[in-house]
């Protein structure tokens, strides 16, 4: 089920599968669509989150206690149906409640996922609270899809993505978007140093920017080609080797009862 809000600025719509947001456009004199649309025969998906892990696991499973669990890339939150629990004017609380499985993950947590609107900006608020009796491994990350070009008009070399650098002249540094720069799959920065990254149209002053606060790694990832999106993917962790998800780089151990927040805060400076 889809549900939407908006402020006279944005207007923003969440599907009830994942919690995950599904159209993202300006209300201002032109409406500019931000978010991927989804193309299934491109990449089906718009803005995952990615939890209780954080990319692919070795081999694609896990062992706790000496039993074997089958795990896809990314975990699983973004594959199942959340109950919308609240809403308000200008923002979306859902709700997922995972009571632990023998076959998937033998952890019982519930997930929160809070979208709000302030003027131009979307926060997005996830929060996982551990209610096993063991320590839970977890890891949290955001996996939006932008459309790259913003404008249909326009082509890839019209386009870059800047981040802060503190010992660059101007305080910040350009990484221009090229057809062949996902050849071999995703980029990964670890402590970069920069409070935000931002996907912008050259020349306009045009951008969507994804604040970085809490979150040690990001990752850019398109296909080859860039075929009309961009992801920028703040995470708490990173892919690791073997098969302990309790190793994993930035992996949290959640005491029973504890939870994890990370958010991702959205900025369309696109009008």
């Amino acid at each position: 089920m889809l549900h939407t809000m908006e402020n006279g600025v944005l207007s923003v719509t969440v599907h009830s599968l994942g919690a995950e947001l599904w159209d993202i456009h300006t209300l201002g004199k032109t409406s500019v669509s931000c978010l991927w649309d989804g193309k299934p025969e491109v990449w089906p998906r718009r803005a995952p989150v990615c939890f209780p892990w954080c990319g692919r696991v070795e081999e694609g499973w896990f062992q706790e206690e000496g039993v074997r669990y089958e795990a896809g890339p990314h975990g699983f939150v973004r594959d199942l149906e959340h109950t919308l629990a609240e809403r308000g004017e200008h923002w979306l609380r859902f709700r997922l409640e995972w009571p632990g499985d023998s076959r998937r993950w033998p952890w019982a947590f519930t997930f929160e996922t809070l979208h709000r609107l302030e003027g131009n900006r979307l926060t997005t608020t996830c929060t996982a609270v551990n209610h096993s009796t063991q320590p839970m491994p977890a890891q949290l990350g955001f996996h939006p899809g932008f459309r790259c070009p913003l404008d249909p008009a326009r082509g890839l070399e019209d386009y870059a993505v800047r981040f802060q650098r503190p010992e660059a002249p101007d305080g910040t540094d350009l990484l221009p978007l090229t057809p062949g720069l996902f050849d071999q799959d995703s980029i990964c920065f670890q402590d970069l140093r920069s409070a935000w990254v931002r996907l912008e149209e050259r020349g306009t002053g045009r951008y969507l920017q994804v604040d970085l606060e809490g979150a040690p790694y990001l990752l850019l990832w398109s296909q080859p080609g860039i075929p009309g999106f961009l992801c920028i993917e703040p995470w708490s962790g990173y892919p690791g080797p073997g098969h302990d998800m309790a190793f994993r780089p930035g992996v949290v151990l959640l005491a029973p009862g504890k939870a994890l927040c990370r958010s991702m805060m959205l900025t369309a400076a696109v009008e």
